[in-house]
């Protein structure tokens, strides 16, 4: 179901919608007829039995009519029906009926719509290699008649181009051909870049989440991610809030590959409520496989075949063989978790028959198809071939004649020809050139305008940083309990720290990474002004390398030494005249490095350490060097000292 639940099942009415086979239809049934079409058309998305009503009365109408292209207009329409009522073989019948009658009007967008729309139901029968051969045959028909389309609507046209490109990168990815899914994203994009309706703007939302899609299935989960944001941000401004429900899926699986399985869990509960509000259970049971997957990383082998039973059977009735050769390999590796050896045999044999099933009927198909596309292409080329040899030849034959008597002439002639040649060739090569010239131009001012954007970023989120450092600040002005003033103190220390990190991604030219020891530099003597009021009694020292981290390592360790400092200043000097702090980062092996937190205070106390009093800050430092897949150390020796142990 995979590929299913993310095709784009096309259907289209143009302002016009009228062809010179269809001028002769009674004006009065011709606008009945559209009454009831777009009726049923709104409450497809709205209500199924009104829409089903209208439906039927349309089909009652178009069987009136003169021209039969309105009731193959009619049959799609029914086909649309069936298929957004998951009735797939109803469909298919309607849709075949539809393609047989628009057949007889070939340059109708109706035929190319019919011819579309077989691509999705090959898709929903996990029949890969028909659905993209479908897709493409609907692209060439675009290709044939784009000079009678544009006289209809220029811009649905270029929408329709971009659906094609949009569900060939579908089926390229079902079939892991990922690059090349991503390539046809790209021209969907591209397209729907000309069009400004909400249509193309649903398409392009859609589109970006896909090739989150194939980003996740690549194994690059922070493009993913990036992707699905996009997509997120794109469905908020078009308020289709339901469907947002996908785009916290696709981040879930980002971080399930990232191995940040609890943050995969908090990502799927987000998404279950956005498919909650339209009853997406296919969303909702799929979200469950993927919960199930976060438990068996995480060894809660219990709850995850706890969530396998509840959507088995779904996966058997709803879902393709391949997501079911899936859903059957991790019941499996439960199983095989734990200790049931026996069970986990059975459905890891389960898995292999239907992997061999899928494998095994893509291969036929895609020999058989895309031989005949060969064999088919190779005729035409002969064709065209074997008559330009014959136009040659009769020219050869005509020239050899008059020779004899015009070759003062034919010599000029040739003279001329050269002297066009040359001057075509020049153009060429010019034009060339000038086209080479300004790809390059665009590449560059395309690189700068994905520099200013990933700025302007990080530009903003420091900006909502500080909009909330200024609230926390006005709510402790308000404040009379000191508690309270204290939580809102240490809330914009951390946000500070945040803060400051977006402030050096766009203050800099690069704007990936992070140089430590100037982000502790600026950091520090912030923290030190925030929290005490007596200047030069607590100093510091930052001994380190020329070490950078990207922004996934550099927050979760800038809130790290914001809580090590914030509570060295609180605690560690009050019996103290002076008090230094030290900071220190070495570089163990190639990738891994060491973080040293300490003082010259009184230390922490040792009911603390033991965990026999809790404090958040010594938690959030436990949790942060979690997050980073760090050891964490931490002891009194001459003061406190805290030693975080990392990889990048």
């Amino acid at each position: 179901m995979s590929g299913l639940y993310r095709s784009l099942f096309l259907y289209i009415i143009f302002a016009s919608g009228l062809y010179s086979m269809a001028q002769s239809v009674d004006p009065e049934k011709r606008a009945a007829f559209y009454h009831y079409h777009n009726k049923a058309k709104y409450y497809q998305n709205v209500d199924v039995d009104s829409a089903n009503i209208f439906t039927d009365s349309c089909l009652i109408i178009a069987k009136s009519m003169e021209s039969e292209y309105f009731f193959g207009k009619a049959l799609q329409l029914k086909t649309r029906a069936e298929f957004y009522s998951s009735d797939i073989d109803s469909a298919i019948i309607y849709g075949n009926k539809s393609l047989e009658i628009l057949k007889n009007y070939p340059d109708s967008i109706e035929y190319f719509l019919a011819e579309y729309n077989q691509g999705n139901f090959y898709l929903s029968k996990d029949d890969h290699i028909q659905a993209l051969v479908q897709f493409k045959r609907a692209a060439q028909i675009i290709d044939e008649n784009f000079e009678t389309y544009v006289l209809v609507d220029e811009e649905m046209v270029t929408i329709n181009q971009a659906y094609c490109h949009a569900s060939i990168g579908i089926v390229l990815d079902d079939l892991e051909d990922y690059e090349g899914a991503l390539t046809n994203y790209k021209k969907a994009l591209k397209l729907t870049a000309k069009v400004d309706n909400w249509e193309s703007e649903m398409l392009r939302a859609n589109v970006l989440n896909n090739m989150g899609v194939s980003y996740v299935n690549i194994g690059d989960y922070q493009m993913a991610e990036s992707y699905a944001v996009a997509s997120m941000e794109q469905k908020k401004v078009l308020n289709q809030e339901s469907s947002i429900g996908y785009s916290y899926q696709l981040m879930a699986q980002s971080a399930y590959g990232r191995r940040k399985y609890d943050l995969a869990i908090k990502y799927l509960e987000q998404s279950d409520k956005k498919f909650s509000i339209l009853m997406n259970q296919d969303g909702i049971d799929q979200n469950k496989f993927i919960r199930a997957k976060c438990y068996l990383a995480i060894g809660k082998y219990e709850k995850a075949l706890e969530l396998l039973q509840q959507v088995e059977e779904v996966f058997l009735s709803r879902f393709s063989k391949s997501d079911q050769a899936e859903f059957y390999e991790v019941l499996a590796e439960v199983y095989q978790k734990m200790g049931e050896l026996e069970f986990a045999n059975d459905y890891l044999r389960i898995t292999l028959k239907l992997r061999k099933e899928v494998d095994v009927k893509n291969d036929k198909k895609i020999v058989k198809e895309f031989v005949d596309f060969i064999e088919t292409e190779e005729i035409q080329l002969n064709d065209k071939i074997q008559n330009l040899k014959n136009k040659q030849e009769k020219e050869k034959l005509q020239l050899q004649i008059e020779s004899d008597r015009e070759k003062e002439v034919w010599i000029y002639t040739l003279f001329l020809v050269s002297i066009i040649c040359l001057v075509l060739i020049i153009m060429v090569i010019s034009s060339a050139y000038r086209k080479n010239r300004k790809t390059t131009k665009e590449l560059s001012e395309s690189i700068e305008e994905n520099k200013i954007l990933f700025k302007e970023v990080h530009h903003r989120v420091k900006n909502n940083f500080q909009i909330i450092s200024s609230l926390l600040n006005l709510q402790y002005g308000i404040e009379q309990d000191e508690r309270s003033k204290k939580v809102l103190t240490d809330a914009q220390g951390r946000i500070q720290s945040m803060s400051l990190v977006h402030e050096m991604l766009y203050s800099r030219s690069d704007v990936k990474r992070i140089d430590f020891k100037s982000y502790v530099q600026e950091l520090v003597p912030s923290i030190l002004k925030s929290l005490t009021e007596q200047s030069g009694k607590i100093t510091y020292e930052v001994k380190s390398g020329d070490e950078s981290f990207d922004l996934e390592l550099a927050v979760p360790l800038g809130l790290i030494l914001n809580e090590a400092i914030t509570n060295s200043v609180k605690y560690a000097f009050n019996d103290q005249d002076k008090g230094k702090i030290e900071i220190l980062l070495r570089k163990l092996e190639p990738l891994t490095y060491l973080l040293i937190i300490r003082d010259d205070g009184s230390g922490i106390p040792d009911q603390y350490l033991k965990g026999e009093r809790d404090t958040l800050g010594i938690e959030l430092i436990h949790i942060l060097s979690d997050q980073i897949g760090g050891t964490l150390e931490i002891k009194n020796e001459g003061g406190t000292e805290i030693r975080v142990t990392f990889r990048v």
